[in-house]
């Protein structure tokens, strides 16, 4: 199967769903495309939240959303991790094969969450349900997620999101991926100070994170505020494939809407670029 590089706003795209079976061949794969592809955009999909603020969250301390964030994903197991690669301009890697051209993104499926068993917010679980995760299928033919860890710190090693790791609302996608490269029984550390060294550490790259880059616009942006799919709509960027709360969907759109609102309001300017790199909403990494 060969690549070359996508148009900015795809037409057709492919989810590459990735499990324990295939998980050989789609690794190969994306290390084949890092050296073009130095940007990458994330999306967890985990079973809700199982310990809420008793206050509005903008009321909350550092501390006091730290410790949420703390006891939530050390309590709770990744279901999917969905994975976009771009350049700088937006472009994403097209694959052919025999029979079409498709542009491609990546949703790797885990085993380690169970129903039947594990603690979750049956709420997240109705509406992951309802997208189209097949619970049974991703526990009996998923990834284990003490194995994926290591390849996920090979593949950082090897430049994923060497130009950029973005994320939308990110501080579960980082938490998860510090928590998975650690291993399931990784603890997150009981400070946002400890937890943010850890994150420097591992990822080592530039972190961006498109709700905050939004809230910086300030008044030359408008009104940005509210979700993915709402900051989408209000940028004019249409979800290429999927539905919300796919994370192989919800990657991708975040991608496009950080070079929507790179192009419109940082001019494509590092220096000014770099004023939001570690800047996380629910985290400040740098």
């Amino acid at each position: 199967m060969a690549a070359k590089t996508g148009t900015r706003r795809p037409g057709s795209v492919a989810v590459r769903s990735v499990w324990a079976h295939n998980l050989e061949e789609e690794l190969a794969l994306i290390s084949s495309l890092l050296p073009r592809f130095r940007c990458a955009a994330v999306d967890t999909e985990f079973p809700g939240t199982v310990y809420r603020p008793t206050v509005p969250a903008y009321a909350l301390t550092p501390e006091k959303r730290h410790a949420l964030l703390k006891a939530n994903v050390d309590a709770l197991h990744l279901i999917q991790l969905g994975l976009t690669l771009f350049d700088s301009s937006g472009r994403l890697p097209q694959l052919q094969n025999r029979t079409k051209t498709q542009y491609a993104v990546w949703e790797f499926n885990f085993r380690e969450f169970d129903v039947r068993r594990d603690r979750h917010a049956p709420e997240s679980i109705a509406l992951l349900r309802a997208k189209g995760v097949d619970l049974r299928r991703t526990r009996e033919e998923g990834l284990d997620a003490a194995q994926f860890g290591p390849r996920l710190r090979k593949l950082l090693r090897a430049g994923l999101g060497a130009a950029g790791l973005v994320t939308f609302s990110g501080a579960y996608d980082v938490a998860y991926l510090v928590k998975m490269m650690l291993g399931t029984g990784y603890r997150l550390p009981a400070s946002p100070e400890a937890f943010q060294g850890v994150v420097r550490a591992m990822l080592r790259k530039r972190l961006y994170d498109v709700k905050e880059m939004a809230r910086r616009c300030g008044s030359a942006g408008g009104d940005l505020r509210g979700g993915l799919d709402s900051l989408a709509a209000k940028l004019g960027v249409p979800r290429a494939v999927g539905e919300a709360h796919q994370a192989g969907s919800d990657s991708l759109l975040t991608c496009q809407a950080f070079i929507e609102i790179k192009e419109r309001f940082f001019a494509n300017d590092d220096d000014e670029l770099a004023t939001v790199a570690g800047v996380v909403a629910g985290i400040t990494a740098w």
